[in-house]
């Protein structure tokens, strides 16, 4: 592939997820997805 056409499709491609990302809600994360997150810590493992 040409050096153009990988730079044309690297910044097409950020374009797109940038866009996504104002275009698509983010749901906040609920305490039941912390608990699993502070259950897996490894700082806090014996």
């Amino acid at each position: 592939m040409r050096t153009r056409t990988c730079l044309l499709l690297a910044v097409a491609t950020a374009l797109l997820g940038l866009g996504l990302r104002r275009v698509v809600p983010v749901a906040p994360v609920d305490d039941t997805y912390r608990a699993v997150v502070q259950a897996y810590d490894p700082a806090k493992r014996p």
